[in-house]
């Protein structure tokens, strides 16, 4: 009972602005189940009071006409409230799983990468467009449109007929209360067999996701015989439990399906007997043979409901889940929200470094990767980032752009908490250019102005120019305007690498971080791109994540890394004379995993 009420308050919430949809479609769907309920018994009268009555062949006619006016009144009535109760509830459904939608994504979006690292774009997808939603949807539609009415028509119905006859009546309740027994039982069922579905269509989407993004690697790797296997094993699984699931709903189907014949048949038996033997007229017979299906068909309609509203229950309730899950990285409420334009401008009057690191320890979920670490970058200096596979750099990035908060110390940005401003305004105070950039499917300009889409036609075009992109950009089929496919799939390594540089650079910020902005360069291409940079550094606070030494020769400052601590600190030459660390990476090679 706890649960029900949970999912109709958790509805109820979402409806939103959608409630008095749902009401007029309530009260129009009362008014159809006047209608069904009547339509039936206008028999009884057509029967006992026009073609039976006492009178001439014309009297009869008249008075038969005048009901048949009547049912046909009652039809149109029917369709007319239906109509407009229809199309209330349709704007009401869209709009409640619109608004859900929307906030699933918005707060998706907002999660912190320990969220993402854990949950799958594909499962993600699956609760947007998969069975959670669909299943609410499948039962809003089934329960608003038919509950209201059927359940007016079934009293409006017993009523009637109680009075026609108490003894049949009596038994067809009976029947009825059986019925209503076996629909408890079958939902208790139906609602562990659908909840098992879920979960393997679930945990399928999330690897075959996955599979579909990695076809290229597939290819490479030539392992299109393993994957091929390995979707065969998910799909059977789905086939094997949407299978049992299909078969269990066909028996719990079946129960009260065969309850219903025995019904009719016993209502056949009773009338019969009592028309014979002039308990009942034959109008009232026809009537209550008539209204068999308006009795019987709301216990069906119900048991049908139920089992969707099982399915419906379970998928809100893996929504509400993901909705209802914290960020590890919360912020403060607006107002109370450092300013970072007027506390940088503080900052560099002061001369105070941009980014300080105090004692900071941070872990991902039992690994630990800093224990401990200070640092800082002063304002206007280019520092990079070395060290091998697993010592810390990307992570040092991740702090900076509070993708991750740490379980202890500070990260100060102008000698302010980085929790104390807005994550949108830290992450739009970075132009960030990634080792491997991720592409939408849009256009090369949509792409490059994404961050920026206000951009003036001189201020994108100096961005491309200064990312050496411009050349290629003309070269493409559609020039500006050609789609580059999934990922980015229609361009080469080092086309998606400019068109991510040009990106940074629009937006023009005060600080870049660049994790190897130049790794899927050709020579010619990253000898352009490493005299831009240069200018950059001149400019900027940037920060590179350095995989290969040969092209941090010029920055300010090196911070070498080793297991979660900075080893070794200094400028290129200094560090090249020392024995240590860097040394050793220099004398191996210049490529670092």
């Amino acid at each position: 009972m706890k649960k029900n009420k949970s999912f109709w308050r958790a509805l109820f919430v979402y409806m939103g602005a959608y409630r008095s949809n749902v009401a007029v479609a309530a009260v129009c769907s009362g008014f159809v189940g006047i209608a069904v309920a009547l339509q039936p018994l206008v028999i009884k009268y057509i029967v006992d009071d026009g073609i039976n009555r006492p009178g001439t062949p014309s009297q009869k006619l008249t008075a038969t006409m005048i009901f048949v006016a009547l049912y046909l009144f009652l039809s149109l009535f029917r369709i007319s409230v239906w109509t407009i109760g229809y199309r209330r509830l349709i704007t009401a459904v869209e709009g409640l799983l619109f608004e859900l939608r929307i906030r699933f994504f918005r707060h998706i979006q907002h999660l912190c990468f320990r969220f993402h690292d854990r949950t799958s774009s594909g499962e993600m997808f699956n609760y947007i467009f998969g069975t959670p939603i669909n299943s609410l949807k499948t039962f809003l539609n089934q329960f608003c449109l038919t509950v209201p009415y059927q359940f007016v028509s079934w009293i409006v119905v017993v009523f009637t007929l109680a009075k026609l006859n108490i003894f049949m009546t009596f038994i067809t309740v009976a029947m009825a209360a059986t019925i209503v027994m076996i629909n408890r039982r079958s939902m208790r069922i139906i609602r562990r067999y659908a909840a098992d579905f879920m979960e393997t269509e679930s945990t399928a989407s999330r690897y075959v996701a996955d599979m579909l993004r990695g076809s290229r690697a597939i290819k490479i790797h030539a392992i299109e015989k393993r994957s091929t296997d390995f979707f065969y094993e998910q799909m059977n699984m789905i086939f094997i439990r949407g299978r049992s699931l299909a078969f269990r709903q066909q028996i719990e189907h079946i129960k009260p399906e065969g309850l219903q014949y025995v019904c009719i048949a016993v209502i056949y038996g009773a009338g019969s007997f009592l028309c014979i033997y002039g308990k009942l007229t034959v109008g009232k017979f026809f009537a209550f043979i008539s209204s068999i299906n308006l009795l019987m068909g709301p216990l069906l309609t119900l048991l049908e409901i139920n089992l969707v509203r099982a399915n419906a229950e379970s998928g809100l309730e893996r929504i509400e889940k993901i909705i209802k899950t914290q960020t590890t990285t919360p912020e403060l409420p607006p107002a109370a929200r450092v300013n970072i334009e007027k506390q940088s401008g503080i900052a560099r009057k002061n001369n105070w470094p941009v980014i300080e690191f105090k004692n900071v320890e941070f872990r991902y979920k039992d690994m630990p990767v800093f224990e401990g670490i200070d640092c800082e970058v002063r304002d206007g200096e280019s520092v990079a980032l070395v060290g091998p596979s697993g010592s810390g750099k990307t992570t040092f990035v991740n702090l900076i752009l509070r993708f991750y908060d740490p379980q202890s110390g500070a990260i100060l940005f102008n000698r302010e908490n980085l929790k104390h401003y807005s994550i949108r305004d830290i992450r739009s105070s970075f132009g960030v250019v990634p080792q491997d950039p991720f592409l939408f499917q849009m256009t090369v300009r949509e792409n490059i102005t994404i961050a920026r889409p206000e951009a003036r036609e001189d201020e994108i075009m100096a961005a491309v120019e200064a990312a050496y992109a411009s050349e290629f950009i003309k070269q493409l089929p559609d020039g500006w305007n050609t789609e580059i496919g999934e990922s980015g799939a229609n361009l080469s390594g080092g086309q998606r690498q400019r068109i991510a540089i040009a990106r940074a650079l629009l937006v023009n910020p005060r600080y870049y971080i660049f994790d190897e902005a130049t790794s899927a360069l050709d020579n010619e291409s990253e000898k352009k791109i490493q005299l831009a940079m240069k200018k950059i550094m001149e400019g900027h606070t940037t920060i590179v994540i350095a995989h290969r030494l040969s092209t941090i020769r010029n920055v300010d400052r090196i911070l070498v890394f080793e297991k979660g601590r900075i080893i070794q600190e200094g400028t290129y030459e200094q560090l090249s004379l020392q024995e240590g660390l860097f040394r050793n990476l220099l004398n191996t090679g210049n490529e670092i995993s």
